[in-house]
C-alpha cells in the first residue's frame, strides 16, 4: 500500500514539475518544429527519376540466332548454337549498365558535368564519383530467383528533367553499344566461315585441277603403250583380264578412247560440275554472305517502363521531417523541463 501511496505520489510530482515548466517545454517544442520546417522548405531538393528493366525476349535477340550458322557447317555448330541466350545477354547489360567505364564515356559525351553545374575550383574525378558515379545506382532483386530479372536504374538530382534524361539516355547508350558489339561478334563468326568455306572450294578446286592432270598424264601413257601393242596381244592381254571396266588397265582401251578422252579433258575450262560437294559448299557460302543484321533490330532489354520527369522531390520528406522535429522537440523539452527541475532543487537545498 505504501509502495503504491509514493508511486502516485512520485508521478503526481513529475506531472506537477511538467506543468511548473510546461513554458520550457513549449518553446523548446516550437524551436524544434521551426528548425525542422525551416530545414525542409529551405533544403535543396533532390528528385530521383528511376527506370524498370525486363530481360529481353526471344524475337529481340532473333537476328542474332541465324540458323544457317548452326547447320552449314558442322565444325563450327558448337562455336554458334545457342550462343545468344536471353538470360545470358541481360547479364551482359547489367554488367554495363555498372561499367564504370561506360559511366565515364556517358559522362564525358554528353557533358553530363556542365549540366549539373560543376564550377572551376571543382576536380573533375571527384565531381563525377559525388555527382553523378555515386548517384546512378542499379537496383536488382537478388534474394528471389523468380525476380531476379528485374532490374531498375535511377539518378537523383536537383533538376527533375535531367534526371530523367540521364536515366533514359544511358539506358539507350548501353543497349546500342551491347547490341553493336553482339552485331560484331556475330559478323566476326560469319567471316570466319566465310573465309573458311572459300578456302574449302578454293582447295577441291586445286585439288580437281590437278587430279585432272594425273589423269591426262595417266591417258597418255596408256595412249603409247596401246598404240606400241598390235592387236594379237591386245586379245591376249584382254582374256587375261577381268571384265572390269574399273580393274581394266586404260592401254587395253583403243587409242582412239584414249585420244578422245584425252581431247576433253584438256579442253575442259572448268572442273566444278565434277567436284564432289563443292555445289554444297556453294550454297552455304551464298547464304552467308546473304546475311546482314542491322543493329537496329538487336535489344539486349526489354524497357518495361522508362524514366518519368518526377513531379515530388525524394528529399527532403517534409511531412517525415516535421513530425520527427516536433516529437523530437517534445522530448528534448521534458528533458529541458527536469534538468531545470533539478538545478533549481539543488540551488534551493543550498540556500
Amino acid at each position: 500500500m505504501t509502495g503504491s501511496v509514493q508511486q502516485e505520489i512520485s508521478l503526481y510530482d513529475l506531472w506537477q514539475i511538467l506543468v511548473k515548466q510546461k513554458k520550457a517545454i513549449l518553446y523548446t517544442w516550437l524551436l524544434c518544429i521551426f528548425i525542422g520546417v525551416a530545414y525542409a522548405f529551405l533544403a535543396t531538393p533532390i528528385y530521383k527519376a528511376e527506370s524498370f528493366l525486363l530481360p529481353p525476349s526471344g524475337k529481340d535477340l532473333q537476328p542474332l540466332n541465324i540458323q544457317v550458322l548452326q547447320s552449314s557447317v558442322r565444325s563450327d555448330r558448337s562455336v554458334l548454337a545457342s550462343s545468344y541466350k536471353s538470360d545470358k545477354v541481360y547479364d551482359l547489360f547489367v554488367q554495363d549498365l555498372k561499367s564504370r567505364s561506360n559511366r565515364r564515356v556517358f559522362y564525358e559525351k554528353h557533358h553530363i558535368a556542365k549540366k549539373l553545374g560543376i564550377t572551376e575550383g571543382d576536380d573533375i574525378d571527384t565531381f563525377f564519383e559525388k555527382n553523378f558515379n555515386e548517384l546512378l545506382t542499379v537496383n536488382r532483386n537478388v534474394k528471389k530467383k523468380e525476380e531476379a530479372g528485374f532490374v531498375s536504374l535511377s539518378f537523383e538530382g536537383e533538376y527533375p528533367s535531367l534526371t530523367a534524361k540521364i536515366v533514359n539516355k544511358f539506358i539507350e547508350d548501353v543497349s546500342t553499344n551491347l547490341a553493336t558489339n553482339l552485331v560484331s561478334e556475330v559478323n566476326g563468326k560469319v567471316g570466319g566461315l566465310v573465309r573458311s568455306i572459300h578456302e574449302q572450294i578454293q582447295g577441291k578446286k586445286k585439288v580437281a585441277k590437278a587430279r585432272r592432270e594425273d589423269r591426262i598424264v595417266a591417258l597418255q601413257e596408256a595412249l603409247h603403250i596401246s598404240q606400241a601393242l598390235n592387236e594379237q596381244d591386245q586379245s591376249i592381254k584382254l582374256g587375261s583380264v577381268a571384265v572390269n571396266t574399273d580393274e581394266m588397265p586404260l592401254y587395253l582401251l583403243s587409242p582412239d578412247a584414249l585420244k578422245a578422252e584425252i581431247d576433253v579433258l584438256k579442253a575442259r575450262k572448268d572442273d566444278a560440275p565434277f567436284i564432289e560437294g563443292l555445289r554444297d559448299l556453294q550454297e552455304q557460302l551464298a547464304s552467308l554472305e546473304g546475311i546482314k543484321i542491322e543493329v537496329n533490330n538487336v535489344h539486349p532489354v526489354f524497357i518495361d517502363q522508362k524514366a518519368i520527369v518526377p513531379d515530388e522531390p525524394e528529399k527532403p520528406k517534409k511531412r517525415l521531417i516535421v513530425i520527427l522535429s516536433a516529437l523530437l522537440g517534445l522530448m528534448l523539452g521534458v528533458m529541458i523541463a527536469f534538468i531545470k527541475s533539478a538545478v533549481v532543487e539543488k540551488r534551493d537545498r543550498k540556500s
